[in-house]
């Protein structure tokens, strides 16, 4: 991608959330999940943290169902399929509370006069809220977004050169060593 700016270091820190999401999310504790979804919130509005501390969306099992909604989302979203705010469809991992407000959401944009851009409103639910981020980041980063081609991992990576087809230099590691072990045992095989 020639010409193109890379993501705002803003974009790219909240990439690195959301992928700690992702990957540590479901093992995490109730406490530790309601701190690293105000994380990201954080990051992408200023000033919301304070409201999370105190909002009850933010102790289970309401923080375990939106990282359960996050990482059902991103593996569709890494094989093609598409990330729907609603969740697994007809599934347990909605609960009662959100599925009845899935159906409620309402969603526009407001002018920002004083940063002059027009930002996404949605509803004020906590699920809706950080979807709604999750979402923009994704559009946002979309033009660097790639899939690590290394099978047993298969993360998502914000390339750094433009050839790049592994999320860091250990991925890409393993797989010359895979190589090196293949062609050698082929060798000692041929003799």
């Amino acid at each position: 991608m020639r010409g193109a700016s890379r993501p705002s270091i803003e974009a790219q820190m909240k990439f690195e959330v959301l992928m700690q999401i992702f990957d540590k999310g479901p093992s995490l504790d109730t406490k530790a999940r309601g701190d690293i979804i105000g994380r990201f919130l954080a990051i992408s509005e200023p000033g919301v943290e304070k409201e999370i501390k105190w909002n009850p969306l933010s102790k289970a099992p309401h923080t375990k169902e939106i990282v359960n909604i996050v990482c059902w989302g991103l593996r569709e979203f890494r094989e093609g399929r598409p990330f729907m705010r609603q969740g697994p469809p007809k599934s347990r991992l909605v609960a009662p509370l959100f599925a009845s407000q899935v159906d409620r959401f309402s969603d526009g944009i407001q002018w920002d006069r004083s940063n002059r851009r027009v930002v996404r409103v949605g509803s004020v639910t906590l699920q809706h809220q950080f979807l709604t981020r999750v979402f923009e980041l994704l559009t946002e980063v979309a033009p660097w977004l790639r899939v690590c081609q290394r099978q047993e991992c298969r993360r998502f990576f914000l390339y750094q050169r433009p050839k790049q087809i592994y999320c860091s230099e250990t991925c890409a590691q393993r797989v010359r060593m895979e190589r090196f072990l293949a062609q050698r045992a082929s060798s000692s095989e041929k003799r």
